[in-house]
């Protein structure tokens, strides 16, 4: 172990848990992770007993059961002081049913990741149980440690602020984002977040700001899923609504007509270029701390 550990959390966290409530990931970046965590950034880690482990649905990691004992087990031991997710995929919503919140309430971990992550974080506040955070997971987490921005933000996200953390963004079209706004953060994978529609997983947003992110959709889903989240009240309830990376989805000229008369049907204020999402940098946030949104023109090409 390197004499000086390049910390990448603080100092309460000594201990890292690692366990896969969606799809499997790769065994050798996982194996990667764990040195990375150990020998660079001095944090042992324990890998849940089945996160490596193939199920007859060959998109999830084991069985739903299997997973839900695998979260279980990091709950359960004392020296787990935050659990990791290993990667996204498919499989969170699986273990929603009955996941003891009670006991995630009282250890009140941090649970990192993102994507289909996604379904776990939004039931978590709406349980108020644990502390979400929207963050690289550990399969591909040295390399998105090369990236700065990524680096500190994950270093910092779980670090009490005094003032909202100031985020600068482009609005939309004409979107009513001249001024800058403050709210409380939700962040979620678009996909993930319409399935939650109608179950007792879905938090309330009233008055939050809702940051949207999606992998591999064609503008036409994008559309619909974006038109359910209208009809459905979801868009309503919230302050504002920006978008981070929509990664391998396309056309690119219709997905920015999409935002643009999204915008407009809203009424909200609608900014881009949230660094959130399944693209470089991977920064990390906290489900519901407070930001300020400053709107800032964009880059010129």
């Amino acid at each position: 172990m390197s004499e000086k550990p390049e910390r990448l959390f603080p100092a309460s966290v000594r201990t890292v848990g690692l366990t896969s409530p969606a799809s499997l990931p790769d065994a050798a970046r996982i194996a990667e992770a764990r040195r990375y965590l150990e020998d660079v950034c001095g944090v042992r880690t324990v890998l849940a007993p089945g996160a490596l482990k193939r199920g007859p649905m060959k998109y999830c990691c084991g069985t739903p059961e299997s997973r839900l004992a695998d979260f279980h087990a990091l709950l359960n031991d004392p020296r787990v002081d935050l659990i990791l997710c290993t990667r996204g995929g498919f499989g969170s919503a699986h273990i929603l049913p009955k996941l003891d919140f009670g006991l995630l309430r009282e250890r009140n971990l941090p649970v990192y990741g993102y994507s289909d992550i996604s379904a776990l974080h939004l039931a978590m506040l709406a349980k108020h149980a644990g502390i979400p955070v929207c963050a690289p997971m550990a399969d591909g987490l040295p390399d998105a440690m090369r990236r700065p921005e990524a680096k500190e933000t994950f270093r910092a996200v779980l670090r009490k602020r005094t003032a909202p953390r100031k985020l600068k963004l482009v609005p939309v079209g004409e979107s009513p984002a001249e001024a800058s706004l403050t709210g409380p953060l939700v962040l979620s994978n678009l996909t993930v977040m319409t399935t939650l529609c109608g179950t007792p997983w879905m938090p309330d947003l009233n008055g939050r700001i809702l940051a949207l992110e999606d992998v591999h959709e064609e503008a036409r889903v994008l559309d619909r899923h974006l038109t359910h989240l209208i009809q459905a009240g979801i868009i309503e309830q919230t302050r504002a609504v920006v978008f981070g990376y929509f990664t391998k989805c396309g056309p690119k000229p219709q997905i920015r007509r999409l935002l643009r008369e999204f915008a407009a049907q809203t009424g909200k204020p609608v900014c881009t270029g949230l660094a959130f999402g399944h693209e470089h940098p991977k920064c990390s946030y906290r489900l519901g701390e407070p930001v300020e949104i400053i709107p800032v023109k964009p880059a010129k090409a």
